[in-house]
């Protein structure tokens, strides 16, 4: 019952059937099939009576106002029948002669439908065609949640995920990945894209920055050593000083911010968004290369440093040491292969 200050409300199906005219062709089938659940899919069944939809064409000389004319409810269990302003055989865009079209309505007229219902055998047809074809290139067709369609399996495939054993191994929902497969799927791979996911999955700014480099321990048996039974000990061949080698191209740099205090806490390692961000990227650059994350404070937006409180202060997180009467520039947070460590506050120039 409708309540005094507002109409009753009306359900989609009762739309549908009442004011068919205001429905695109393609939705209005695809509702009549979500309608009918007994029914076969439009143009797989092998008795039309078994259609979820039988359609038949208008037949006028009138220049159409919509693709649905009308669309009547099934009775004794048949299907729905939709009556379409288009690719009918007579009528004013069909490819009859014009006579063939005035001698359909002069017998309708007379209630005679023999020969329009003669040729709506062949419209029907023809249009269950049409839609099954736009089906089968439309991903929006699908009954099914956007990860498990059939377009979904060819985009997960695109991105190295196409078996159900790669799916559902990181805190972000798979089907959010399917927005990303034309950088996913591009080879190499790049800060560029890299930084174009991030910024757009979290909604902040991220900038990264190639080639920051570290530092790689040797194993024992490629460390130089001299005397009778050393090892790796030929000048200008195998010769190394040190214990470590530097890699200029082992390690990027991700800068994320400026970033309000609410998403500072989130992208900490005790934070909601850390996890996921970690998990992102190392899905995106593999385990070839190495990175650290650098989250910028919005300047003027952290904790000022004392105890207690809801959050608290966490020196080098949220909160800096400054000298009285001095401005203090706001150090970044500096996380390193997804463990924070804290980086030193230095004064403004």
């Amino acid at each position: 019952m409708a309540a005094h200050d507002r109409g009753a409300v009306r359900s989609v199906a009762e739309d549908l059937f009442e004011s068919a005219w205001q429905f695109d062709f393609y939705q209005a089938v695809r509702l009549l099939e979500m309608l009918s659940p007994g029914k076969e899919p439009v143009g797989r069944a092998m008795d039309p009576a078994d259609d979820a939809v039988r359609f038949s064409a208008r037949v006028s000389l009138a220049f159409p106002g919509s693709d649905v004319e009308e669309i009547r409810e099934s009775g004794a269990d048949g299907p729905a029948e939709m009556v379409v302003s288009f690719m009918g055989l007579a009528g004013v865009g069909g490819p009859l002669p014009a006579p063939y079209t005035e001698l359909i309505l002069e017998r309708v007229w007379r209630k005679d439908t023999a020969l329009r219902d003669f040729l709506d055998i062949f419209n029907h047809r023809l249009v269950s065609l049409m839609y099954r074809v736009a089906r089968t290139r439309r991903p929006g067709f699908d009954f099914v949640s956007p990860e498990k369609g059939r377009f979904a399996r060819c985009l997960f495939s695109l991105m190295g995920m196409r078996t159900e054993g790669l799916r559902d191994r990181m805190r972000i929902r798979d089907r959010s990945l399917l927005f990303y497969t034309g950088i996913l799927a591009q080879t190499p791979r790049s800060v560029t894209g890299l930084e174009a996911i991030l910024s757009d999955y979290f909604q902040v700014p991220v900038r990264g920055r190639s080639f920051a480099g570290k530092w790689y321990d040797l194993e024992e048996d490629q460390v130089t050593r001299l005397g009778i039974s050393g090892q790796n000990r030929a000048l200008g061949e195998s010769a190394l000083i040190g214990s470590r080698v530097w890699d200029q191209q082992g390690k990027f740099e991700l800068h994320i911010g400026p970033l309000a205090l609410a998403q500072l806490l989130d992208f900490l390692p005790t934070g909601t968004a850390f996890t996921p961000l970690c998990q992102l990227a190392r899905f995106y650059v593999g385990t070839e290369s190495d990175y650290d994350i650098f989250l910028i404070p919005d300047s003027g937006k952290t904790v000022q440093p004392g105890l207690g409180g809801p959050e608290g202060s966490r020196l080098g997180w949220t909160s800096w040491l400054s000298v009285p009467g001095t401005e203090t520039e706001f150090s970044r947070v500096r996380l390193t292969s997804c463990v924070a460590i804290r980086e030193e506050a230095s004064d403004a120039p």
